[in-house]
């Protein structure tokens, strides 16, 4: 098993990125040196290729599978599938050391038949990214707190449940910001949390996204004005902006296989409301102008990161350019 590779796999998006974000930061891997490659849309042996490549001016790069389909049962084996497959596999035996792999498979499960996924289990770093129940942010919570030499009150600890647990990379980017707020107290008590969180921020971010697409400047505003009031990152709402956008494009798709809005409920694990206004999405902008958003996001997210532009101009450069008026 080498320290170079890396399957993150499991149903929970947020957490897959999450961990993988942490892995370059502990390689010390700069953001210009990690390259993406999304494998529903690029050739795998373009990806393979790129990790073979020795870094330029770093001493080492990162290289990223993204959507990693390959490793389920859904996808088509003829030999010149097989071929790339292969390809992969004669890396993983043999990988470049100054590229750090990671394969990304946000997918609930994988065909442990396949060649392809025993490979990685025997060449790889192998974890399972879970969506987490509600007792487990309790722990989560309470543990990392803890470890700041703090307590928490218990109606305190209820209320942050409440708003943010709804994915774990927001609890986890709340978590830092409270926890930071609160430095230099002993306890973190209800007002503080009421001071620093925000109510359900991944629902304010599904109705900024609904703004955005509909056009609307003046919810745009608002719902921007109320997430820096309790100063929510900007490269944390990016992320939360990007993960929507792909919500609509795995609509999209999931619409052109005949998809009802009841299968699409069980898809996302969505109500019905939310159900509705995810379709409604979907069908109300083009996958071209999607594509555009994401392409954007993600170019916004590198420049925020790398320190090329101001966190929250470049924010409101996305939200505020003349495409978003009606």
């Amino acid at each position: 098993m080498g320290e170079c590779l890396y399957l993150f796999h499991g149903d929970n998006s947020h957490l897959i990125k999450f961990k993988t974000e942490q892995l370059f930061e502990n390689k010390k891997i700069d953001v210009s040196d990690i390259e993406v490659f999304d494998m529903e849309e690029t050739l795998l042996v373009d990806a393979v290729n790129a990790a073979m490549t020795i870094p330029f001016l770093s001493d080492n790069k990162g290289v990223i599978l993204a959507n990693a389909s390959f490793l389920t049962a859904n996808t088509k084996s003829d030999n010149e599938t097989e071929n790339q497959l292969k390809y992969l596999s004669n890396y993983l035996s043999n990988p470049n050391p100054t590229t750090i792999l990671v394969i990304q498979a946000p997918y609930e499960k994988l065909d442990q038949r396949k060649p392809i996924y025993k490979d990685c289990q025997s060449f790889c770093v192998v974890e399972q990214c879970l969506a987490p129940n509600k007792d487990d942010h309790y722990s989560f919570v309470k543990r990392r707190i803890e470890q700041e030499k703090m307590i928490i009150d218990a109606n305190a600890l209820e209320e942050f449940i409440t708003r943010v647990s709804e994915n774990s990379f927001m609890l986890a980017n709340e978590l830092d910001k409270l926890i930071l707020y609160a430095d230099g107290k002993s306890k973190i008590d209800l007002n503080t949390v009421r001071e620093v969180t925000i109510k359900n921020l991944e629902s304010k971010i599904y109705t900024l996204v609904n703004a955005v697409v509909s056009k609307d400047q003046w919810s745009i505003s608002s719902i921007y004005q109320d997430l820096m009031r309790v100063n929510t990152e900007p490269v944390t709402i990016v992320t939360l902006l990007a993960f929507k956008f792909q919500e609509i494009l795995y609509t999209q798709a999931l619409l052109r296989m005949k998809s009802k809005q009841e299968d699409i409920m069980k898809y996302f694990s969505a109500t019905k409301g939310r159900a509705y206004y995810i379709i409604k999405n979907a069908t109300d902008i083009s996958e071209s102008s999607v594509m555009q958003y994401l392409t954007e996001l993600e170019q916004l997210d590198y420049l925020m990161k790398s320190g090329q532009v101001d966190k929250k101009i470049g924010l409101e450069m996305f939200l505020f350019k003349p495409d978003n008026m009606k």
